[in-house]
């Protein structure tokens, strides 16, 4: 590596066993933090808004839109998870395509789907039409979930990586925030326009979804205007374009002219290596020959553990975030019907019982009242956001001290007491906090898992690791929305056994989860 402002190091046993990698990490160093991350940082959060649009505006409109597009409790549950359905049938080739041919292309392609598939989404006029949207939605989805962390983890330098990860997990947090906000303002809105004598009819929640399209949108412009990873570059065998996306980092954050860039090479010879244009094919055979190690010894086993500790994790959270705004409300409007509170699961076995047949007369069976929201739920989803951004906070501060291993057990065992306790709960703001922070527990769990599994991973068969991760995880999201309706129907206790239970296992299992910040502190990233 040629460095102007060290132009006499001398040569010793470390610098010449430096692999590219390595000098890469010194380049990105010598890049900083500046304008270009704030730019990346706006991209991503956008982003993260989209994403968790696409699964989270479901569970506002199913109690407004129950009535308009004649859904039962199956059928909720069903919406609820067909987003992760789409993920399942393309995390894995997505993952594959992205370790292929480049990140950016999938976050600005992805985005641009969402956006379509939202549009399209906010005019359904019946069930069908919004099932198959949230369906496509998921599969647009996938090509930006898998690609986000590595994108942001790979255009940073070490010492700030671990953070930045962390604040994308916020980033999540901020947008349940922005999805109740929204939903509070836009769906109690008393709207109903017909055109075409009735073929065409918009509600209140047609325009929440219309509106949540914009943060797609935003994310589409904002990527378009950012580069490819230098990291996936040379990992490519591209040095010369790694090294224009580091000057071009190191010119915005610094304000210095691209040619000051000190780092001249990115291998140890010193010169540029000329890219060898290959074929379309011949790109693709050897990312499948590359991507054979991924199931070999070692990797394969921390596949496997990092897989099911997110599927187990993911089929608690994702149950209760997205039936929250259900269950909550339930419970408003069993406190307006009945003049007072009970235990949580008296109102939740009350509102199960007066949806199976036989309970009204025939005359009431054929007009549908949908159970409408009010501003108590809204704020718990609310509660639930800022819970969440908390939660992350306080890990990202209390990492550095304790690990990533040690801190995560400590928040799985609290996430079991939570969620046990919630069984006995019988005030409404008790109940929108234990499931706030089981919720913002599990999340936090789930952010520290997910920075151990980016870094832990080789560049080249990160996103494809990512992918699969990400893939059986979303086969517990979407169990556990079809199953915990179910259960609800067998009783009350049968979900929230599930709840404690499966945080209680999971924390045994982080033991076994490798410590990246000690195996990677010199090299960064494999």
């Amino acid at each position: 590596m040629n460095l102007k402002t060290i132009p006499e190091q001398p040569k010793d046993e470390s610098n010449d066993t430096k692999d590219p990698m390595q000098i890469l990490e010194e380049a990105l160093t010598l890049c900083k933090f500046g304008k270009f991350h704030i730019r990346l940082l706006a991209a991503t959060l956008c982003s993260a808004v989209s994403l968790m649009m696409v699964t989270t505006t479901t569970s506002y409109i199913l109690p407004i839109a129950e009535c308009d597009l004649k859904m039962n409790i199956m059928h909720k549950g069903i919406l609820n998870g067909m987003p992760f359905f789409g993920q399942i049938g393309a995390s894995l080739f997505a993952g594959f395509l992205i370790d292929s041919f480049g990140r950016r292309i999938f976050l600005v392609g992805g985005n641009g789907i969402i956006f379509i598939c939202t549009l399209i989404e906010g005019s359904s006029q019946s069930y069908i039409m919004l099932l198959l949207t949230k369906l496509l939605e998921g599969i647009a989805l996938s090509l930006c979930f898998c690609a986000i962390s590595t994108y942001l983890s790979e255009l940073c330098h070490l010492h700030v990586r671990d953070r930045l990860l962390i604040m994308y997990s916020g980033f999540l947090s901020v947008a349940l925030i922005i999805a109740a906000l929204s939903a509070w303002v836009i769906l109690p809105i008393k709207f109903n326009y017909t055109v075409l004598d009735g073929y065409f009819e918009l509600h209140s929640w047609n325009l929440f979804l219309y509106f949540c399209s914009i943060w797609s949108l935003f994310a589409f412009v904002i990527y378009l205007s950012l580069p490819e990873t230098p990291k996936y570059l040379l990992s490519h065998g591209r040095e010369k374009e790694a090294l224009e996306v580091l000057k071009g980092i190191y010119s915005e954050n610094t304000g210095n002219k691209e040619d000051t860039f000190p780092v001249k090479s990115l291998n140890t010879s010193g010169t540029v290596k000329p890219t060898k244009e290959i074929s379309l094919k011949k790109q693709i055979v050897t990312s499948l020959f590359e991507a054979k190690e991924l199931f070999r010894k070692p990797l394969v086993f921390k596949l496997i553990l990092f897989s099911f500790i997110t599927f187990s994790c993911l089929i608690v959270f994702t149950s209760l975030r997205l039936w929250f705004p259900q269950l909550s409300t339930i419970v408003e409007n069993y406190g307006k019907d009945n003049g007072e509170s009970a235990r949580f699961c008296v109102m939740i076995n009350g509102y199960m019982q007066n949806l199976k047949p036989g309970v009204t007369n025939a005359t009431e069976a054929l007009e549908c009242v949908p159970q409408l929201s009010g501003s108590e739920t809204y704020t718990n989803g609310l509660i639930l956001g800022f819970a969440a951004l908390i939660s992350v906070g306080i890990s990202a501060f209390l990492v550095d001290y304790f690990g990533q291993k040690v801190l995560m057990f400590v928040i799985l065992i609290l996430s079991t007491i939570c969620s046990t306790a919630l069984y006995w709960t019988n005030a409404p703001i008790q109940i929108a906090l234990l499931i706030s922070c089981t919720c913002a527990l599990l999340q936090a769990a789930l952010c520290l898992q997910q920075n151990l599994f980016v870094r832990f991973f080789p560049t080249n068969l990160r996103a494809l690791a990512v992918s699969i991760i990400i893939m059986i995880g979303r086969v517990g999201s979407l169990t556990g929305n079809i199953i915990f309706p179910i259960l609800l129907n067998v009783g009350c206790m049968a979900p929230f056994i599930l709840l404690a239970v499966i945080p209680l296992g999971v924390a045994i299992l982080v033991y076994f989860l490798p410590n990246v910040s000690k195996d990677n502190k010199t090299t960064g990233d494999k």
